[in-house]
């Protein structure tokens, strides 16, 4: 069941002659509703004949249907071709399938061409669905635009793999963001003279800290990766809201030929209240380069207050996820009763390496917690900062010739923070750390530790999820990017997927290892509202009853939630306030 409430306003009409209001319709928030689960962007090579497959769901309460009469009518569903006439629809340019119930899925497909000579870009295709309320006859429409990239024969083709927003995705109005992209060139031929540019930069909105608008690179051959960063600040009056930027790509090919594309990336704006306080960690140090047995690891930072309001009951730790390898050599927690506005506390925190730890990163986190005068003390503020060291112990990893060692020394992803129901890329670093002996016949399969009703929580996108990297030299890295799927019923916790290893040395024999992957996911809050209820006449100073049922249909808990009822006219008891708001799953 979800869980709802029933409310009700009197309100206090104030009108400008004595005709009563009549009544107006208020459609209902029900009704089926049509998504694409399935990727929105494929690639493919000039000249290629595919087959596009797009998965539909229903989301919505009732029956998604292809006929306004109530009859079994099946939905249909077109594609457009791309307006360059690139990449078209081979045969038919639209598709059939039977009606949809609520929470069921379905599938289209479409016979998809390529030119021959088509240059390499993005292109795009319109996919369009009309379907109707099975019970109602209500009409819907589902619009979505599939990507194609397109990468020419012989020729180089950009991509970004990674795309780096730091300290974080989200910063207050004010804050200074560095935003960095790795370029791969996945294409066969060389890209030359690449500019990398942000147009959408303004005052008012995201601006250069420092250096220029338009980044250059002089070359990249195939297989083979670049990097650049931008320097920006957050506009000081920018709204709270999630912020799309657009990175502009230009290069050339081999023969002079001009190619463009475009990437997209987000920033989150966050509001604050302007009177709570705001704690900061800055100026983080820790050894960078290869630790080996017994060695000091110092880490050092600071805590600044840039709020306007003294920050209370403050607990600073410092904790190695790992202690196998890495373990604390001073105390892990400190306790402060407040910190003033613009005031600064240092912290130092001492750890070691042990004797016996694997070779591998080892992550210690950095975690802040306080309150003010304005948070529930119930509910206090955390930051989280993660940082690694990299600890070497040549009995572990073959400075004697011993086993070779595979393991993840780098992994992120893209959201940092993963959202249930929708995709994301996971960017694994592998990395060989024997520093005689080569890895090859490398075969990575990856596992959930955890299901759900409906299977796996994650799922690949177009893909396995096995995959095979050739070899690895030593100390030598390979990054992959994996495309995931999050199950939309995942619970709001952090997931752990297993990278399972089986590879080979020259000699050919054989390995097998595990690494573990932390996988945050959340879920996102969703409201919907009833039916509104009223009378149908109302006259000048006279009360009039309002209600109205609402309903936490997401997966988590809503907290302080309040109801108001605003408009024209006077009120009383117009506001209502509900607390803490549970799921109804």
């Amino acid at each position: 069941m979800m869980k709802k409430f029933s409310i009700v306003f009197l309100i206090l009409l104030i009108l400008l002659s004595g005709v009563p209001i009549q009544g107006s319709e208020f459609e209902s928030t029900g009704g089926p509703d049509l998504i694409v689960i399935s990727s929105d962007s494929v690639t493919a090579e000039a000249g290629d004949k595919f087959t596009l497959d797009v998965e539909l769901k229903n989301i919505g309460d009732y029956t998604a249907s292809g006929s306004s009469s109530g009859r079994n009518d099946k939905i249909t569903a077109t594609l457009s071709s791309d307006p360059s006439g690139m990449v078209f629809t081979d045969r038919d340019a639209y598709d059939e399938i039977k009606p949809i119930k609520s929470g069921d899925t379905g599938k289209v497909n479409f016979n998809i061409e390529v030119a021959e000579k088509a240059p390499s870009s993005s292109y795009s295709l319109k996919l369009n669905v009309i379907y109707y309320d099975y019970d109602t006859g209500i009409k819907y429409n589902l619009d979505k635009t599939i990507n194609v990239r397109v990468i020419a024969k012989n020729s180089p083709d950009l991509l970004i793999t990674r795309t780096d927003i730091m300290p974080s995705s989200q910063a207050n109005p004010g804050d200074q963001v560095v935003v960095g992209f790795e370029i791969e060139n996945i294409g066969d031929g060389l890209a030359k003279d690449i500019r990398i540019s942000l147009p959408d930069l303004s005052k008012e909105t995201f601006y250069l800290n420092d250096g220029i608008s338009t980044k250059r690179i002089a070359e990249i051959k195939s297989g083979r990766k670049g990097y650049v960063y931008f320097e920006l600040v957050v506009g000081a009056t920018l709204d709270y809201g999630n912020y799309e930027l657009t990175a502009n790509f230009s290069y050339k090919n081999s023969e002079n030929e001009l190619i463009e594309t475009k990437e997209f990336f987000s920033i989150k704006v966050l509001k604050l209240d302007p009177k709570a306080s705001k704690l900061k960690i800055k100026n983080i140090k820790y050894p960078t380069g290869t630790l080996y047995k017994n060695q000091t690891v110092t880490l050092t930072f600071e805590v600044e207050n840039i709020g306007p309001t003294p920050a209370q009951d403050i607990v600073v730790k410092a904790k190695s996820q790992d202690e196998s390898g890495l373990v604390a050599r001073s105390l892990g927690e400190k306790k402060y009763d407040a910190l003033n506005p613009g005031e600064t506390l240092s912290f130092q925190f001492a750890f070691i390496t042990t004797e016996g730890g694997e070779t591998k990163n080892y992550p210690i986190d950095i975690t802040v917690e306080y309150t003010d005068e304005f948070v529930d003390p119930d509910l206090r503020d955390s930051l989280l900062q993660t940082i690694g060291v990299f600890f070497f112990n040549r009995d572990d990893s073959g400075d004697n010739i011993s086993t070779p060692k595979l393991i993840i020394d780098r992994y992120d992803f893209s959201p940092s923070i993963v959202k249930a129901g929708e995709n994301f890329q996971m960017n694994l670093s592998f990395f060989n750390t024997n520093k005689y002996k080569s890895v090859k016949n490398i075969k990575i399969f990856l596992t959930a530790e955890e299901e759900t009703d409906s299977g796996s929580v994650f799922t690949p996108v177009n893909s396995s999820n096995t995959f095979y990297i050739d070899s690895i030299a030593p100390k030598g890295k390979v990054d992959k990017v994996i495309t995931m799927y999050t199950i939309p019923d995942a619970k709001a916790k952090t997931y752990t997927l297993t990278a399972n290893f089986e590879y080979e040395d020259n000699a050919a024999n054989p390995y097998k290892s595990e690494e573990l992957i932390g996988v945050p996911v959340v879920q996102q809050s969703k409201l919907d509202l009833g039916e509104l209820g009223y009378q149908a006449e109302a006259y000048i100073g006279q009360q009039s009853p309002i209600s109205i049922e609402f309903y936490n249909t997401g997966k988590v808990t809503l907290y302080n939630l309040m109801v108001k009822l605003e408009g024209n006219f006077q009120t009383e008891n117009g506001q209502y306030f509900v607390g803490n708001f549970n799921s109804g799953g």
